[in-house]
C-alpha cells in the first residue's frame, strides 16, 4: 500500500490505524498517534509520548497526518527557547520571562508554557516590573493554537499583533554530499559572519554575538567564495533538537544550492550531537524561505506572532 505513506508523511505527526490480532474483548481496531519515523515493506514505526511503536504495515488501514498536539506545540515552544539564550531570565506563574538588550523576540518576550497558576492581572503586572527593569517594552510570544484563549484576552486589550510566524520541523537523516560546496563548521563566528548577518535587514548590535553564542552545544555554519562569506547558519542542539536559525546566503549567490548545503552540514552536526529532529521559526511573510524549506522536507507544527502591550 505504497499510496498511503507518501514522502511527506515521513516525520509528520499522524494517526496510524491498524487491525490488530482477535482477543477476546478488545476492538479489532486500534490506533497510534505520533511522529511518524520509519516505514520499510514490512513495518510502520510511529513515536508517541510512551515511546515508539511499531505494527506490521500489512495491518494498517487508515494513516492520516493530524496537527501537532497542544502539549507538543507548548513543549516545542519551550525547546526552541534553550537554543536561544538571553542574559536575563526569570519565570513567574507558568511565564518564562526573558531579556536581552532588546535583541530578537525569542530573547526578549514571554512565553507562556504552563498552565498559568495566578490571574492574568498579575501575570502582566510582574511581566511590566521585569521588562521595566531592563528597558525593555512588554510583548507576549503566543504559541497558536496552544495558547488562542491568551492570545484573545491579550487582543481584546487592544496589545497590536506583530511578526506572525511559521514554525517547520522534519526528521534528521544523513545529507548526500554529492555535488554539494563545501561547508566550514566553528564553534565561535568571526567578523565575516556577522557581517553575512542581516538580522530583518539590518546590522547587529554589540549585544548580539553575546548572545549567539551563549550555548554549550552551537555551531556556526559557513561558505566561502573566496576570501568572502557567502552563505551562514547557526544550529543548536538541546534535548534531541537542532534549532536553525541565522540561514542567510548573499543576494548574488542565491539558487546555487548555498542554503540547502548549510542546512545539510547543520544536520549532520546535529546528528553528531544526538539530535533527532530540525526545527527552525521563519517569517510568514517570506515566502523564499518556506519555499526553500518546503523542498527540504520541512512541515508546519505551529504558529505564532508577538502580542505588544500599547
Amino acid at each position: 500500500m505504497p499510496s498511503m505513506f507518501p514522502d511527506r508523511l515521513l516525520g509528520r505527526r499522524v494517526v496510524v490505524r491498524f487491525r490488530r490480532p482477535a482477543q477476546d474483548g478488545r476492538p479489532p481496531l486500534s490506533d497510534v498517534v505520533g511522529q511518524l519515523i520509519s516505514v520499510t515493506s514490512d513495518t510502520v514505526t510511529v513515536r508517541g509520548r510512551d515511546g515508539d511503536r511499531t505494527v506490521p504495515r500489512s495491518s494498517v488501514v487508515l494513516a492520516r497526518p493530524v496537527g501537532a498536539s497542544r502539549r507538543e506545540i507548548l513543549e516545542l515552544a519551550r525547546i526552541s527557547r534553550l537554543g536561544w539564550r538571553p542574559e536575563h531570565a526569570d519565570e513567574f506563574g507558568g511565564w518564562l520571562l526573558h531579556a536581552d538588550a532588546g535583541w530578537t523576540g525569542r530573547a526578549n518576550s514571554v512565553l507562556p508554557v504552563a498552565t498559568p497558576s495566578r490571574p492574568l492581572g498579575e501575570l502582566l503586572d510582574a511581566a511590566r516590573r521585569f521588562y521595566a527593569g531592563h528597558g525593555l517594552p512588554v510583548q507576549v510570544q503566543v504559541p497558536l493554537p496552544a495558547r488562542g484563549l491568551l492570545d484573545a484576552e491579550l487582543a481584546g486589550r487592544c496589545w497590536r499583533l506583530e511578526r506572525p510566524t511559521v514554525v517547520l520541523t522534519r526528521p534528521l537523516a544523513p545529507a548526500d554530499p554529492v555535488g554539494a560546496p563545501a561547508v566550514r563548521l566553528a564553534t565561535e563566528p568571526d567578523d565575516d559572519w556577522l557581517a553575512a548577518y542581516h538580522y530583518r535587514g539590518g546590522a547587529l548590535p554589540e549585544s548580539a554575538r553575546r548572545l549567539l553564542v551563549r550555548h554549550e552545544r552551537v555551531a556556526f555554519a559557513a561558505v566561502r567564495d573566496g576570501d568572502r562569506t557567502v552563505a551562514i547558519g547557526r544550529g543548536a542542539v538541546d534535548q534531541g533538537w537542532l534549532g536553525v536559525t541565522a540561514v542567510e546566503v548573499a543576494p548574488e549567490h542565491r539558487r546555487q544550492g548555498l542554503g540547502s548545503a548549510v542546512m545539510a552540514a547543520l544536520g549532520d552536526w546535529g546528528r553528531a550531537h544526538g539530535a533527532h529532529a530540525a526545527y527552525l521559526q521563519v517569517d510568514d511573510g517570506n515566502p523564499a524561505a518556506l519555499a526553500l524549506y518546503d523542498r527540504l522536507g520541512f512541515t508546519e507544527h505551529h504558529r505564532y506572532h508577538y502580542r505588544i502591550e500599547p
